[in-house]
């Protein structure tokens, strides 16, 4: 077991080990994600404009199952695999849920839907709202909107517009891949993620350590 895997399975552990709904338990989970958006190890298969809103519904699901089935058949089982295997699991079928409800929708919307006492429905009516936040990802964009000035300050030389706000929101918030990244600025993988590791993460676990999410 490499040292990432079984730092993750420790905190598991940890977090376990407290009842559900306490500071405790929340402060162990709120680290798990913290870790694993920065390892870049939760990867889907596929990349839709609305991509968040199954990595949301991940992050509750990881809540909520982890330690005891609340909405699953079977909590996470370490002897089955990694956590972020198991994550990446359920994200994949979340991807697909939503793009078929996508494709169903185009359908709908070619036809009006008739209610029962004849009224026309409008299709958008119908789509779900998306899933509440976890409290570390709220705080983060809380803090990435009136700390913009200042993230968007640290940039690439000669390239203002490839910041530190910019860099956390499209790789930490929205898991954006390297790879598009790169290709939507015309950078390297290289310089993007040295830059990112360098002078973004520090911040990043700073502000996240002065809110209690890290040790």
């Amino acid at each position: 077991m490499d040292e990432f895997k079984a730092q993750i399975l420790q905190l598991v552990q940890e977090a376990c080990q407290h009842p559900r709904g306490s500071l405790e338990r929340k402060r162990k989970l709120n680290k798990i994600i913290y870790l694993i958006q920065k390892s870049g190890k939760l990867s889907p298969a596929i990349r839709l404009p609305d991509a968040e809103e199954a990595l949301q519904q991940t992050w509750i699901y990881f809540c909520q199952n982890l330690c005891e089935a609340t909405t699953a058949k079977e909590a996470y089982n370490p002897n089955k695999g990694c956590v972020t295997c198991w994550l990446n699991v359920f994200l994949n079928y979340r991807l697909k849920d939503i793009y078929r409800k996508r494709q169903e929708m185009r359908i709908k919307t070619v036809s009006p839907l008739i209610g029962e006492n004849g009224e026309e429905i409008d299709p958008v009516s119908l789509i779900p709202a998306p899933p509440e936040a976890s409290p570390i990802i709220k705080d983060i964009r809380e803090w990435l909107t009136t700390e913009a000035k200042k993230l968007q300050r640290i940039h690439i030389s000669d390239r203002p517009d490839i910041n530190c706000r910019v860099l956390i929101e499209r790789r930490f918030i929205l898991e954006v891949a390297w790879k598009e990244i790169s290709q939507d600025f015309g950078v390297s993988i290289p310089t993007l993620s040295g830059f990112y590791q360098r002078r973004c993460l520090p911040i990043l676990e700073e502000f996240c350590k002065s809110q209690g999410y890290l040790d």
